[in-house]
């Protein structure tokens, strides 16, 4: 994987179709178009209560090859959690 050169920001996952996942980003909603892989993916974590994914700041590509150790991605998780523990941390216990 390849270090970002553009910032991102975290969407929520709202429904998902074949060609198309919809995502939340500050109260708004954004059709994404995903590949056949990506479609796999998601299916796989929807089912999950909340799912929080990378999105460009364009809002028109998903970004599902980010480093789990980025920098910028704890700052965006942290940034939607609002919370004073580190994601990174919270992660980590399980919760």
């Amino acid at each position: 994987m390849q270090p970002l050169d553009r910032p991102f920001t975290m969407g929520q996952l709202l429904t998902l179709q074949t060609d198309i996942v919809t995502v939340l980003i500050y109260g708004k909603r954004y059709d994404i178009p995903v590949s056949v892989s990506e479609h796999q993916l998601l299916t796989t974590i929807a089912q999950d209560e909340i799912v929080l994914l990378p999105v460009n700041f364009e809002r028109t590509r998903l970004l599902l090859d980010i480093p789990e150790l980025s920098p910028h991605l704890e700052r965006e998780l942290n940034d939607f959690a609002d919370s004073d523990e580190s994601v990174t941390d919270l992660l980590k216990e399980g919760v």
